[in-house]
């Protein structure tokens, strides 16, 4: 719950919220904790501002799907 609590409070763009409640209940905390943590140096080093719900994003919505394909998860 911290880690969707996260995901909401610092990436949510007003369309990624059932995607990232999709994402908590499939992939395991670690995956979830290290898409984070990669989306946030990420953004930083895009320069994506941090009123920029919209580019955040995109960022950690691409790092959950690759994750989840590396699992073998398919989101619906």
């Amino acid at each position: 719950m911290k880690l969707l609590r996260t995901m909401l409070a610092n990436f949510d763009d007003g369309r990624s919220r059932s995607f990232y409640c999709r994402a908590t209940a499939l992939l395991d905390p670690p995956s979830l904790a290290s898409a984070l943590s990669e989306a946030k140096r990420r953004a930083r080093g895009a320069k994506i501002l941090p009123d920029d719900a919209k580019g955040k994003a995109r960022v950690l919505r691409e790092l959950l799907n690759e994750r989840a394909r590396r699992e073998g998860i398919e989101f619906k």
